[in-house]
């Protein structure tokens, strides 16, 4: 018997039982969907957590000065920049000065880390200015004014749980306002007075609630030094090429400098895609087992009830082969249509929480999913589909003819 009968049969058999064939790809659909949306969840909550490190932190890539080296700073630094600013695909690079120190406020103090910035240039690089919660965000000329993480003034509980004793202050100064002063003592012992131009914090694990800001040009005068960085941050158009530039930028020749990308220059950056990419191949076999072992008990059901059809087309000389592949045709059509359908749920889902983010206390999560992942699931699912109905298909194609005749369905 030809081979061309079988779209023709499968396609008969699957509209005799729609029911059953609606529960299969239904049940495939939100198969794909538990393969895929779980770990575009997770991929969200990853670029959450990168986003905020990249964007107030390490930008794409990081330049400090070499750990093993007896240089504190990066020197001619606005050289240094000029050169990284001409290479095609970067987008803009700025440099930091960090300082320490300990702050003081009325009765309260604490110990602090400084991040020196040039805001008009550091605006083209990071976030920092985006995280203004009240006040002013700084100007290049400001010396005797700083920017305060919500965390070092004092979060309000009603800022935090919106419950409880409100009006008292979680830690930090207890409670510095915009206008307030206070008072630095910084580690090489220079003592001065700032009025606090604004205060900047955002949710999660976030450096900026817990630094304290000011220019580069009053971080120069504290510590005596000039064209000098701590740290070089390089932006690029995009994240993914940022191996590529670290070994271009290593090829400047900067001396007695370390050059790291932003997943190097954060280790819990990398444990959290270690650990979500641990959590996704876990929950991918486990969706496939399910997979498996759904499609493989209804291709059984539905074979089992097709007994006597089964043993009246082997008696007018269907042979098993073409049996098999009518039911494997069947397995192969359900993962296909289930698997467009569970696209378009996903792309929907997705399109749904781009418009509608999630807010979570870490931050604000838009599930994400790659491309090839999208396409990889695919396969999985119609691969899954064809495995799980091999074993019901082949033992119904070697029935015998006179048992799956007197078989009542």
């Amino acid at each position: 018997m030809s081979l061309k009968i079988v779209p023709f049969l499968a396609y008969r058999d699957m509209t005799r039982d729609r029911k059953i064939v609606l529960l299969v790809i239904f049940l495939l659909a939100f198969s794909y969907i538990n393969l895929t949306f779980f770990p575009a969840f997770l991929n969200g909550l990853s670029n959450t957590f990168q986003s905020e490190i990249i964007d107030t932190a390490t930008s794409h890539v990081l330049i400090e000065p070499r750990q093993e080296s007896a240089f504190t700073y990066i020197n001619f630094e606005s050289s240094v920049r000029n050169k990284i600013d001409l290479i095609p695909g970067v987008v803009a690079s700025s440099s930091h000065l960090s300082l320490s120190g300990t702050a003081f406020y009325r009765d309260e103090q604490m110990g602090i880390s400084i991040t020196a910035l040039t805001p008009s240039v550091d605006r083209r690089v990071t976030t920092i200015h985006t995280k203004l919660i009240k006040g002013d965000y700084l100007s290049d000329s400001d010396t005797n004014e700083i920017l305060l993480g919500d965390l070092v003034a004092g979060k309000k509980l009603e800022e935090t749980i919106g419950e409880g004793s409100f009006g008292a202050a979680t830690g930090g100064l207890g409670g510095v306002d915009v206008g307030d002063t206070v008072r630095l003592r910084f580690s090489n012992g220079v003592e001065r007075e700032y009025r606090v131009k604004g205060i900047v914090g955002s949710l999660g694990f976030s450096f900026v609630s817990q630094s304290v800001y000011m220019t580069t040009g009053e971080a120069e005068s504290v510590l005596g030094v000039d064209d000098q960085a701590s740290a070089i941050l390089v932006k690029l158009a995009d994240k993914g090429l940022a191996d590529k530039y670290k070994r271009t930028l290593l090829d400047l020749g900067l001396k007695n400098a370390q050059i790291r990308t932003w997943s190097e220059a954060s280790n819990f950056a990398q444990g959290i895609n270690e650990t979500f990419g641990i959590v996704t191949l876990v929950t991918t076999l486990v969706g496939v087992i399910i997979v498996v072992s759904t499609i493989g008990i209804v291709i059984f059901i539905n074979t089992a009830r097709k007994k006597r059809i089964i043993g009246v087309l082997k008696a007018v000389g269907m042979q098993e082969r073409t049996l098999l592949l009518v039911f494997l045709f069947e397995s192969v059509l359900f993962g296909v249509v289930g698997s467009l359908i569970g696209v378009a749920l996903l792309y929907g889902a997705l399109a749904a929480f781009a418009a509608n983010p999630i807010a979570l206390p870490i931050g604000v999560l838009v599930p994400a999913i790659e491309q090839e992942r999208v396409i990889t699931s695919v396969v999985i699912l119609v691969a899954s589909s064809l495995v799980a109905g091999f074993v019901p298909s082949r033992s119904a194609s070697r029935q015998d003819i006179l048992e799956t005749i007197k078989t009542v369905e």
